[in-house]
Parts: structure tokens; C-alpha cells; sequence
């Protein structure tokens, strides 16, 4: 079951999101079920949405967000309007959570909702990247699709137990550069976390992303990696352990 799910793209961009390279860069799911732990915009799950998706995090706003995106119809998403002319997300007539999802298109990879547009969005260059009616047509015509997903305010070690073999997409705040997010490297054990992704590999799919130098887990270096900043690349590590057949990760790892 290696399905691709056509057509999807992230619901909201997100600094370190990993669709853009979710394909290229990491192994398909082997498993049914695909629980990211440290959920962000989930790229990695939106690549394959059609599996049973188990969103964790620890950012009440991102939980919240997953939520309202999972529940919400696309009648309301097409109903959401354009920023007033000058204004800023506080002037429109929405819900938080739909507040909260424009304001991440006001901006692009950042860690937080914006209230007003960006520079990038106010010369407007590339109108598709951020609100408009491209984006709002784009979410309406996929929401319907992650409807059986699952989302969890919850530290990583507390993920909720599933039936059966899974794969885990562990994507944390690097620990040398994650320190933009609320919830970043100044709060996490990297000698906890590394034991508890060992501890997972004895009957699950694992893949970990880092940058290159980190030394909690033994990465692979994956090389450099376009970022959403012009001109700038992430030079990405992964690490690739479970009970799966490795010798596709152990050439992915060679390239």
C-alpha cells in the first residue's frame, strides 16, 4: 500500500513542513496507519491521506486548527472572504480557527498565524501562494478527505495507542535551529526522544528528520534541502529504523 494521495496540498504552510519533500527525500509508509507526533502542517500525512492519520501536538493553536480543518465543509471554506483592503484577520467576521488559517497564508513559513499580510503578499507576486480564491478553491476541494483523521493536544510520549503496526513520521524542532516555534528545542529531552524513537523500532516504520550534524539519533545525511526563504537550503538528516524490508531506505540514504 504505497498510494500517493493526488491533488493534495498543504493546508496551511508552516516553517519546516515537509510536503514539498515528503516524496523525494522519505520512505512511503509501510504500515496503515501513519502517526505524526509532532503534527505542524502534517506534509508527510497529506502525501498519503488516505491511510488512518493520528495528528499529535503540543500547540493547543495547531490542535485546534487540525480540528476545525477536519470538521469544517467546504461551503464554509469557499465562504471565508478575501483580507479587508488595509485590515487585518481581527477585522473579519470569522471563527478563531478560520482566523487562525488565513493568517498562515498571509505570511509564508512561518510558526504562527500573521494578522496582516506580509511584503510578499502585499507586492503581489505569486497571488496563489497566499489568501485568495486560488488557496480557498484549492482547501474546499480537499477537506472532504481528511475526515477520518484524528488530531490529539498531547506531548510525543503520550501519542494514543493504536491496533497493529504503524508508521511514524517524527518530525521534531531540530536542535540546533528550532527555536522559532512555541514549543521548541529549549523544551525537549533530545536523549529522551532518541530512546523513545529507538523503542519504536522494534515493531514500527520510524523516519526522523534532523539537520545534519545532530547526534541523539545515528542520521544519515540527506543533503541540502530548498527552504521557503529565496536563495536558502537545509542541509537534512534522516533516520530510518522499524521492522520494514530497509534495503529501499538504505538506498534512499546512499543518494
Amino acid at each position: 500500500m504505497t498510494s500517493v494521495a493526488a491533488g493534495m496540498r498543504p493546508f496551511f504552510p508552516y516553517y519546516g513542513g515537509k510536503w514539498r519533500d515528503a516524496l523525494k527525500h522519505y520512505p512511503a509508509p509501510v504500515h496503515g496507519t501513519i502517526i505524526e507526533p509532532f503534527a505542524g502542517a502534517a506534509g508527510y500525512a497529506l502525501r498519503y491521506a488516505d491511510r488512518k492519520v493520528i495528528l499529535c501536538d503540543k500547540n493547543p493553536l495547531i490542535v485546534q486548527l487540525w480540528s476545525y480543518i477536519i470538521r469544517v465543509s467546504p461551503r464554509e471554506i469557499l465562504a471565508i472572504p478575501d483580507l479587508p483592503q488595509g485590515g487585518t484577520v481581527d477585522d473579519m467576521a470569522l471563527c478563531q480557527e478560520a482566523r487562525w488559517l488565513v493568517g498562515f497564508w498571509l505570511n509564508v513559513g512561518v510558526t504562527a498565524p500573521r494578522k496582516a499580510p506580509s511584503s510578499w503578499m502585499r507586492s503581489g507576486v505569486r497571488p496563489g501562494s497566499f489568501w485568495g480564491e486560488r488557496v480557498r478553491a484549492q482547501l474546499a476541494s480537499q477537506v472532504d478527505r481528511v475526515r477520518h483523521w484524528r488530531v490529539f493536544e498531547c506531548d510525543y510520549a503520550d501519542c494514543p495507542a493504536v491496533t497493529g503496526a504503524v508508521t511514524w513520521f517524527i518530525d521534531p524542532p531540530y536542535q540546533g535551529a528550532g527555536t522559532h516555534y512555541k514549543y521548541g528545542a529549549a523544551k525537549l529531552d533530545y536523549g529522551e526522544l532518541g530512546r523513545w524513537c529507538l523503542s519504536l523500532s522494534h515493531t514500527d516504520q520510524v523516519i526522523v528528520c534532523e539537520n545534519a550534524g545532530a547526534t541523539w539519533l545515528p542520521f544519515s545525511l540527506l543533503g541540502g534541502v530548498k527552504t521557503a526563504r529565496k536563495g536558502r537550503r537545509s542541509d537534512e538528516a534522516v533516520w530510518v529504523a522499524g521492522r520494514q524490508d530497509m534495503a529501499s531506505a538504505q538506498t534512499l540514504l546512499a543518494i
